[in-house]
């Protein structure tokens, strides 16, 4: 099965996301930012990265600009809250090089959707 690397400052979310991958068979790695999601990207090379894009420390703009220098692409499902007065986040991520984008909420359904997605396209 496929690695992915769920990223996300929000436990509750990501812990979530992680229950709904591992029951689907995914073997899963997390980071709590993207300072960590780079560390582990040392090391790991997963097959897709679900990347909330505003946290602390690092953002996931940054670790989305930091695949990009890579030698292997890797595919990534950039997940963004509501908009700030009218900034597209998720137009925005696609222009740094986000493979697709959700906005938060989303139920279990619609996620899986887009990982199953991106993922049969590797």
């Amino acid at each position: 099965m496929p690695i992915i690397l769920v990223v996300d400052d929000d436990q509750q979310i990501r812990a979530w996301l992680c229950h709904i991958l591992e029951s689907k068979g995914y073997h899963v790695e997390q980071a709590c930012d993207g300072e960590e999601a780079l560390t582990i990207l040392k090391r790991l090379e997963p097959a897709l990265i679900v990347l909330d894009l505003f946290m602390p420390n690092v953002d996931g703009f940054e670790v989305i600009l930091h695949l990009r220098g890579g030698a292997k692409p890797v595919k990534v499902l950039a997940m963004s809250g509501n908009p700030v007065d009218g900034y597209d986040a998720a137009r925005t991520a696609k222009l740094f090089g986000a493979s697709e984008t959700m906005a938060k909420p989303f139920d279990a359904a619609t996620f899986l959707q887009h990982v199953e997605m991106l993922l049969a396209h590797s």
